[in-house]
């Protein structure tokens, strides 16, 4: 959440405690100075507020209020700063000794940062064969004065350190002791779901919470997400949050985040939890036709529609006939409906289907729907046409067949009063194309065409008057 929402929020409801406190930086960054030394104290984290003086606490007491965020002290003891309307800082605790030999070491340690022990001299006196103690046993010495560096803390270089050194050769001093506490950079995560037994195929949102102390609330953090076994499902993001758009049966297992800065490295996995998923029980299995009516013709498409009205996850539907026992056909979907299609109906497939839904635990069949296929309506009118009008085209073919093998024994055919005369057209420049008896080859590729004359006699009608053919009478020359 963005902190000047935060900071608005609590300032409208006067809940001060929720709002982000300021935090105070020591320089020199150490926990214990000799007496008479001058430490600069910042009060940082004042951005959250309007500009103004800060107030300055001194064991409880208001000590001074300054134009800036700085103040200059020497005294041991908590201090504590605050500015306009914002809550006290957590204190910090100077300690200021009469002693002649201390252990630096900062006052503010986290996972991941770089540390410097420094064991000194009030005087800055040289010292020789200094010893590094933790927990009163020695983890480090050296001839002459020299620092400890820890290139990267963590939680276990927590401890109570001193050191002791040999001044002017042989006069051995040591140190008072002072607790070296190491910070979590950021709490362990905690992963956590919207639901941890979310209905099959619904949506899931798992959150990898932290907690960031306000000293390091800039760090660049890296969140990843694990299912086991072994299953990365968001590696290495900026967001905080993952969403399973459908969780399925095949989801439920352990679940955990980790988080790691992007540098220094510190990484951190959360506890898993465990995720199972919810099936909600099939119900109200039916199934439909299309055409509607379950009435279709033959060779028509027809379609057997099998629904549940609830249902989760992967359900299996078959389609039976009745009295027979072999499946039709068998889907498994992740849906409320499935078809089962006959892309060309035939007679025989008239009769009453069924279905059924399958969860794994539950088998339920649905109603039955009959189905009735009719033939074509128009199929024994169109085939008695059909062989109708080939018998009939048969029989003028042989008879047209038998009368021109008869008028070519003649040579002029004569229909009537009409003389025809009969013409070969044939491809020119083929030879053999007739010969010389003037009849065509028998294996050549031959037309004859038919043209009419005028009868040379004329025919008398009926009433003994003589009539001649007209020109609009004449016949239409015709091709076979």
């Amino acid at each position: 959440m963005d902190l000047l929402f935060m900071l608005a929020l609590a300032l409208v409801s006067g809940q001060s405690a929720f709002l982000p406190k300021p935090v105070i930086y020591i320089n020199p960054p150490w926990t214990t100075f000799f007496k008479g030394e001058r430490v600069l104290l910042t009060c940082n984290g004042l951005q959250f507020y309007a500009l103004g003086k800060t107030k300055w606490y001194h064991k409880g007491i208001m000590l001074q209020e300054t134009p800036g965020n700085n103040i200059i002290v020497n005294n041991p003891g908590p201090y504590k700063c605050k500015t306009n309307n914002s809550p006290l800082s957590d204190s910090v605790n100077l300690i200021f000794i009469r002693v002649s030999l201390i252990l630096r070491i900062p006052y503010l340690a986290f996972e991941g940062d770089s540390l410097i022990l420094q064991c000194q001299e009030k005087n800055n006196v040289t010292l020789t064969r200094v010893t590094y103690y933790k927990n009163r046993k020695p983890f480090s010495a050296f001839n002459q004065n020299s620092d400890v560096f820890i290139p990267q803390a963590s939680l276990s270089n927590s401890g109570l350190y001193y050191c002791t050194a040999f001044k002017h050769m042989s006069w051995k001093i040591i140190s008072s002791s002072v607790n070296l506490h190491i910070r979590e950079l950021f709490s362990r995560p905690v992963l956590k779901t919207t639901d941890s037994q979310p209905i099959e195929g619904s949506l899931v949102t798992l959150r990898c919470e932290i907690w960031i102390p306000p000293e390091k609330s800039s760090i660049q953090l890296l969140f990843s997400f694990f299912r086991d076994p072994g299953v990365i499902l968001l590696g290495q993001a900026r967001a905080q949050e993952l969403q399973i758009s459908k969780f399925w049966r095949e989801d439920s297992g352990l679940y955990w985040c980790e988080v790691e800065t992007v540098s220094p490295r510190v990484c951190k996995q959360s506890q898993p939890i465990t995720m199972s998923v919810r099936r909600i029980p099939i119900s109200g299995v039916h199934m439909e036709v299309q055409p509607h009516g379950g009435h279709v013709m033959e060779g028509q498409k027809l379609v057997l529609l099998c629904s549940v009205v609830e249902g989760s996850g992967a359900i299996t539907f078959s389609w039976y006939r009745e009295g027979t026992e072999a499946i039709l056909g068998k889907k498994t979907l992740r849906s409320l409906v499935a078809e089962f299609v006959f892309s060309a109906v035939r007679k025989s497939d008239a009769g009453k289907y069924y279905c059924t839904a399958d969860h794994n635990s539950s088998l339920i069949p649905s109603h039955s729907v009959s189905i009735t296929v009719r033939r074509n309506g128009r199929g024994p009118l169109v085939a008695g046409i059909t062989t109708a009008l080939i018998s009939a085209l048969g029989l003028t073919t042989v008879a047209l067949l038998v009368y021109c093998k008869h008028q070519r024994k003649s040579e002029t055919p004569v229909i009537g009063d009409v003389v025809y005369s009969e013409v070969w057209s044939t491809q020119q420049g083929k030879e053999g194309a007739a010969d010389a008896s003037g009849k065509p080859p028998d294996d050549k590729d031959n037309s004859v065409i038919y043209s009419v004359v005028k009868n040379e006699e004329a025919q008398g009608d009926s009433t003994g008057n003589s009539q001649t053919v007209n020109e609009s009478n004449r016949a239409t020359p015709t091709g076979f």
